[in-house]
């Protein structure tokens, strides 16, 4: 069942609240990330669109600016460790503090989709864990010391992870990289807690982009509702909970 802790911040009244922050965006070259880091940057931060290919960066960066809003790129892949460290020193020598993290890179392959839990195909379950599990540990182990007190990791996962309900048995890779990730936004919470960083993560729901396919339901800056709820609701004790929808749900 579904908990409201606090309220939703309305897009069209977004406009200070991460006035001053860096949010740093994995994933962010299209779809979900794309539309967290333009939200973020729409309510003032300076986003940081992470991306793998560098016009794509420059492009994205240049559009938001171009609008009146602070944003900036960087390249990385999140499978890789030494992009990944080179992504932090880049990032903190321009900007020192991060204060929202949000991981957003994430995958669900083709061969996910058709295959069965009981015929799992331990490199399509390897590729997924590497982007979908491992994506968000390096990219936490790396930020970490850089995120400022009070900050915020966003990680973004999936229902399809969830151990409420009944599984269907779709997409077992996926399922078990976003029912991994869930555990780990409870164990990085409780390990924060010291340094009042709050970690979270989110369902964005079935959302219209290249994973989500044609038939999905909701638009991409609709899913960054709840991403731009978590980054900006006041510091909290109730953290390392999932959410959909600005509401906690069951895990």
């Amino acid at each position: 069942m579904a908990t409201r802790v606090g309220s939703a911040p309305k897009m069209s009244d977004s406009k200070d609240l991460l006035v001053g922050k860096t949010a740093v965006i994995t994933g962010a070259g299209r779809g979900i990330g794309k539309a967290i880091a333009t939200a973020f940057a729409h309510a003032g931060a300076c986003s940081v669109f992470v991306v793998r290919e560098r016009a794509t960066g420059e492009k994205l960066a240049r559009e938001v600016k171009d609008q009146g809003f602070k944003a900036d790129f960087a390249v990385a892949d999140v499978t890789d460790s030494a992009q990944i460290s080179m992504l932090v020193l880049d990032i903190t020598q321009r900007y020192p503090v991060v204060d929202v993290l949000v991981n957003n890179a994430g995958i669900f392959l083709d061969g996910d989709r058709a295959m069965r839990p009981s015929e799992i195909d331990p490199l399509v379950l390897q590729k997924t864990l590497d982007i979908n599990l491992f994506g968000p540990v390096r990219v936490c182990n790396a930020f970490a010391p850089n995120i400022a007190k009070g900050g915020r990791i966003i990680n973004v996962s999936s229902t399809m992870g969830q151990f409420a309900g009944a599984a269907d048995g779709r997409g077992p890779a996926y399922s078990i990289s976003k029912a991994a990730l869930n555990m780990y936004t409870q164990l990085l919470a409780a390990d924060l807690r010291e340094r009042s960083i709050m970690v979270d993560s989110f369902h964005p729901g079935w959302v219209k982009t290249d994973m989500g396919g044609p038939q999905a339901r909701v638009e991409p800056q609709d899913a960054a509702r709840t991403a731009l709820f978590l980054a900006s609701r006041p510091l909290s004790d109730k953290t390392g909970l999932f959410w959909r929808d600005c509401e906690v749900i069951d895990w």
